[in-house]
């Protein structure tokens, strides 16, 4: 999975991070508030994009390798002592970016973060009530959501790797399509407004952390 657009890559991660082998109950019991964020800052493309110092990269390679390490300890716990373990670790979160990154780099891992997620994070209450989505829009959005989580998942169950970068292109372009039409005109170009200029970079993600 190394060299893959952004988007593609991280919507797998959450994909994988999200569904397997989880009971209903537990679903989406992951650290989702900064960890895209955190995945992101790890990679050097975005590192570049933001100016870091290489005291500033290797702080974040730290803070990445410590909580991946917790992030697989939490995975074993009960549902809600892993409640609370990720409540704790988004909070880790963002302090740390809150103290790594200047304003303006912040607004930046922001908007690259809202290009990966997409049609992932349109409920969220901050980008939600910036969009003016109504109580429609947010129950169809949560629609959408499930079934691109199912047909990603469907996929990376199912795709050998020589045709899975294809098909992960096709399904967040198929995403990207659903948000577009969910939102109105108004809402669209506000939308454009709130994800900045477009991320060229390219990045790797290392399952084991590292993410060099």
């Amino acid at each position: 999975m190394r060299g893959f657009r952004i988007p593609t890559v991280i919507l797998a991660v959450l994909a994988v991070w999200i569904l397997p082998g989880r009971p209903a109950e537990a679903q989406g019991l992951v650290p989702e508030e900064g960890a895209v964020e955190i995945m992101l800052l790890h990679q050097e493309s975005v590192q570049k994009e933001l100016k870091l110092t290489d005291e500033e990269a290797r702080k974040v390679h730290e803070f990445v390798g410590r909580q991946w390490k917790r992030a697989q300890e939490v995975d074993r716990l009960g549902v809600e002592q892993r409640r609370q373990a990720f409540t704790e670790m988004t909070e880790q979160n963002e302090k740390f970016i809150g103290e790594v990154l200047e304003p303006e780099q912040r607004k930046r891992l922001n908007q690259i973060a809202l290009q990966v997620a997409g049609l992932l994070w349109v409920t969220r209450e901050p980008v939600a009530s910036e969009l003016k989505l109504t109580a429609e829009q947010k129950q169809e959005a949560r629609r959408l959501q499930g079934l691109a989580r199912k047909e990603m998942q469907e996929l990376l169950d199912s795709t050998t790797p020589a045709n899975r970068k294809e098909k992960l292109r096709e399904l967040e372009a198929t995403s990207r399509g659903r948000l577009m039409e969910l939102l109105t005109d108004e809402q669209e170009a506000k939308w454009k407004e709130m994800v900045g200029p477009k991320f060229e970079g390219r990045f790797r993600f290392d399952p084991e952390g590292s993410g060099k």
